[in-house]
């Protein structure tokens, strides 16, 4: 349950209530862990009179202290949090709100609230105070029902069509706990976080796993070179990462620093990379395996990486039927992992009972291909879905494809990764225009469409017209040979 996170950030506040929690970096404002839950305590307040218990309640909004008093808000209430961020567009807000039957709204910042919306659902800004005369022991009256928590995170997809993920208290306790043991967090430490807080990566890793330890976290959304320099030198331990960051991270690298912790997750580290940055900054890399509905899975540096406490993991044959598949503990195959602090499957909406995914024997298939050593080692090898990484975010091709198949003048239209470099991949949409389409009219056509209704990270870069596609004699679409086909403009 919950319990234990909320009591971690209570504690904290007892034992040094005037410890920054948050630095915001672009702002330059520090809350201290007893300004956090002082708001925190308020929003309680606020939410216990505009919302039902057990109600949907929105997190919109960057990271940051705000963030953290929401979130403390919700879960200490008994309530189900909706974290969303400001790239996602006001269609799919409402849509998640309506269909999830959201009772409030916190606003986390002034400057990217939501301009519009829907008509009859509180919205609550979050306001962290910077006073430390809070009692924290007031909290046990108000933030005592994180047993009855719950979390709702949208998923890319990786085991079907993207969803959202039902995870209970239960495993929210789990997960925080269980990062907190195996990163070795502590509470001098001090984390850079620059990953989305209303994905998984971000939110275990940014909020949940630091709060847990009492550590400090340098909120800044998104890395860049000189920002993303005086961050790392400026007392920064714990880096969590995606590969885009380490590579830019490399370019900066200077004497003096303290880290002591960085590792990636999201998309494969390059060897090349990893090596650059290791030998810059003189820290070893580790590597984080995961999913948005199974939280952390492997653990570990370079080829020793082995599944985290409460986790079982084996592998099976990806083209096997499910009921007549066999778990083996090692080998070769499709991944599959039961843990502790797994979610209990997707919800499609508030009235809707949890969807476990495919499992087998009470293991979910990740759609990941990998190895599995008589050691316990764990080695990703690939991928049995589509989808891919931009930036450390998961693009489901078939959910743009969807999107930009409804513009007049498509044909037909695929959507392919676009590899930049070793680290650096972006959308390029490959289309096939009706009969004397006018293809720059087109082109300008599928660009405001995306503008309109994907996130940043889905948006095609690049658009490229073809007369038609590869398919098999069958007439199936041969995705592979049009990637392979692909290259670099000027390369």
């Amino acid at each position: 349950m919950a319990v234990g996170l909320i009591r971690a950030v209570v504690d904290a506040a007892i034992a040094d209530p005037g410890r920054p929690a948050v630095i915001e970096i672009d702002s330059r404002v520090t809350a201290s862990r007893s300004a956090i839950l002082q708001e925190a305590l308020r929003l309680a307040a606020a939410l216990d009179e505009s919302a039902p218990a057990g109600a949907t309640v929105m997190l919109h909004g960057p990271g940051g202290a705000a963030y953290w008093a929401g979130l403390l808000a919700v879960f200490g209430t008994g309530r189900r949090l909706l974290p969303i961020g400001v790239e996602i567009v006001s269609a799919d807000r409402t849509a998640l709100a309506e269909a999830h039957q959201v009772a409030a709204i916190l606003e986390t910042s002034p400057e990217s609230a939501w301009a519009d919306p829907p008509v009859g659902i509180p919205v609550i800004p979050i306001q962290p105070t910077h006073g430390d005369d809070l009692d924290p022991t007031t909290a046990n009256g108000r933030l005592d029902r994180g047993a009855t928590a719950s979390l709702l995170l949208r998923s890319s997809g990786t085991t079907g069509r993207p969803s959202v993920a039902l995870r209970e208290a239960t495993a929210l306790d789990r997960v925080s706990a269980t990062l907190v043991e195996v990163l070795g967090l502590r509470h001098d430490d001090r984390v850079l976080a620059t990953l989305p807080m209303q994905h998984a990566y971000g939110i275990e890793h940014g909020v949940m796993a630091p709060m847990r330890a009492g550590a400090t976290v340098a909120f800044k959304p998104g890395f860049d070179l000189m920002a993303g320099a005086e961050a790392l030198l400026d007392g920064t331990t714990v880096f969590p990462a995606v590969p885009v960051t380490l590579e830019a991270a490399t370019r900066i690298a200077r004497s003096g620093h303290t880290l002591r912790l960085v590792y990636t997750a999201g998309s494969p580290l390059p060897d090349a990379v990893r090596a650059a940055f290791e030998t810059a900054w003189s820290v070893p890399v580790g590597d984080l395996y995961g999913m948005t509905e199974v939280g952390t899975i492997t653990w570990g540096f370079k080829n020793d990486r082995r599944p985290v406490p409460g986790v079982s993991i084996g592998v099976v044959d990806p083209d096997a039927d499910d009921e007549a598949a066999r778990i083996h503990p090692h080998g070769s195959g499709e991944i599959v992992v039961a843990s502790d602090a797994m979610s209990s499957g997707s919800v499609a909406d508030a009235d809707a009972r949890p969807d476990p995914g495919r499992r087998i024997d009470g293991h979910l298939r990740t759609g990941d291909l990998g190895e599995i050593d008589e050691l316990g080692r764990v080695r990703i090898t690939g991928r049995a879905k589509l989808q891919f990484d931009v930036g450390g975010l998961k693009v489901n091709p078939e959910e743009v494809e969807s999107v930009l198949r409804r513009i007049p003048g498509v044909r037909e239209i695929v959507v392919v990764p676009l590899e930049l470099s070793e680290t650096v991949t972006r959308v390029m949409a490959v289309v096939v225009p009706g009969v004397g389409v006018d293809r720059p009219t087109l082109d300008a056509a599928l660009r405001a469409a995306a503008r309109a209704e994907l996130a940043g990270h889905q948006r095609p870069r690049m658009v490229r017209f073809v007369e038609s596609l590869p398919r098999s004699a069958t007439g199936k679409l041969l995705r592979g040979r049009l990637i392979a086909d692909i290259t670099v403009p000027g390369g």
